[in-house]
């Protein structure tokens, strides 16, 4: 650190200088995030709370009624009848929240999840010291419901659901599971992208699948509102059907103006809280409809487009996001990120996979599937 800070030019000239760097998602060119750019006023709502700080809570009651809200609009939308949960900082956090209470309800030390599940579960056996038990995949993608049952034992505390895989958007068997797990094992829905989609899909006359807790088997699902629900970062919500699950990670805070604390982060942002509220509360249901109508819409017809240019999905999208098979991805991702296209990868299969946020319209579908052809030799 210099003895003198540099004035404020200075600074915001090298601000400037590192932003521009940064890919935006108004440029369209972003097609394997699952985030996007925020709806227009959330920023502003995110500001006014920068300084709120949710892990001392009676310093902030407004921001904590607003979390209390927003669990209650969430449980309605999950089917839930004013259920228990936080907003936290990310589906990581909500996945390693669900392991640790999974863990400290049952006294059990194994969890059981698909081999496409979402990294933050490898984290959460790790951090916890608890074991990974990996089960495969059917024809569909989705987790293997027959392995499943073979691979709990005595010792399972959780088994992890995706509704909406990180990979392809796939939904696993939930309905099965939920049937397989009930008054048993803690079963945990990792919804952090399909939360926001699935409710809307049937409404809209595409197939979904019940995974929530109209299930009775459902312990908890998390969904993330700086995803699919046009918040700021950071805003995932954990619900959970019984409140004295939360309970069972609660430390003393005496320090603090709660006397427990039953969050993973001592420090938590007020101001994601506030711009979720403000985008569940804006948009409403009619609003998230229109929002996966126009995503839906785009993604069957990039689907379309990739047909046309003789490739192949290894899956019909069950939401948003599509996969795409090409001859040697690794290669054609990185001649397409030549080409300032920054698309991701799955491995399961190995293929291109790409997210249709609302930033990815109609007109970024057409002149990436033109450099797609151009790479790939579609």
């Amino acid at each position: 650190m210099e003895e003198k800070g540099a004035s404020f030019e200075r600074a915001m000239e090298e601000l400037e200088e590192a932003h521009g760097k940064d890919f935006l998602f108004e440029d369209g060119r972003v097609l394997g995030s699952m985030c996007t750019k925020p709806m227009d006023g959330s920023v502003d709502v995110h500001s006014k709370f920068i300084e709120s700080n949710l892990g001392n809570p009676g310093l902030y009651p407004g921001t904590r009624q607003l979390e209390e809200k927003i669990i209650s609009i969430v449980s309605s939308l999950l089917h839930g009848n004013d259920f228990y949960g936080q907003v936290q900082a990310g589906g990581t956090e909500s996945n390693i929240v669900a392991a640790w209470v999974a863990r400290n309800v049952s006294g059990k030390n194994e969890v059981v999840f698909c081999e496409n599940a979402h990294f933050s579960m490898l984290k959460a056996c790790d951090v916890l010291r608890m074991k990974p038990v990996e089960v495969g995949l059917n024809e569909n993608f989705e987790m293997d419901v027959g392995e499943v049952e073979d691979k709990i034992t005595d010792d399972t505390a959780i088994v992890v659901a995706s509704a909406g895989s990180t990979e392809l958007g796939a939904i696993d068997p939930i309905e099965e599971l939920s049937e397989i797990c009930r008054e048993k094992v803690f079963l945990h829905v990792d919804a952090s992208f399909g939360g926001f989609v699935i409710p809307f899909l049937g409404d809209l006359g595409y197939p979904s699948k019940p995974f929530d807790f109209q299930l009775d088997g459902v312990s908890s699902v998390v969904l993330d509102g700086h995803k699919m629900g046009m918040s700021t970062i950071p805003s995932s919500v954990l619900l959970l059907r019984k409140e004295d699950d939360l309970r069972s990670i609660a430390v003393e805070s005496p320090y603090l103006t709660s006397l427990h604390s039953t969050s993973l982060l001592g420090t938590r942002s007020s101001a994601g809280v506030a711009a979720l509220y403000f985008a569940m509360r804006t948009l409403g249901r009619e609003g998230y409809r229109e929002i996966v109508k126009t995503c839906m819409v785009n993604t069957m017809y990039l689907v379309s487009e990739v047909k046309r240019i003789n490739l192949g999905v290894p899956i019909e999208p069950v939401m948003n996001i599509c996969g795409i098979l090409v001859d040697d991805p690794v290669r054609v991702r990185e001649e397409l990120d030549g080409k300032n296209w920054k698309v991701s990868m799955s491995r399961h299969p190995d293929c291109l996979r790409v997210v249709v946020m609302p930033h990815v319209t109609r007109q970024v579908i057409d002149s990436f599937v033109h450099d797609l052809e151009d790479v790939s030799g579609g």
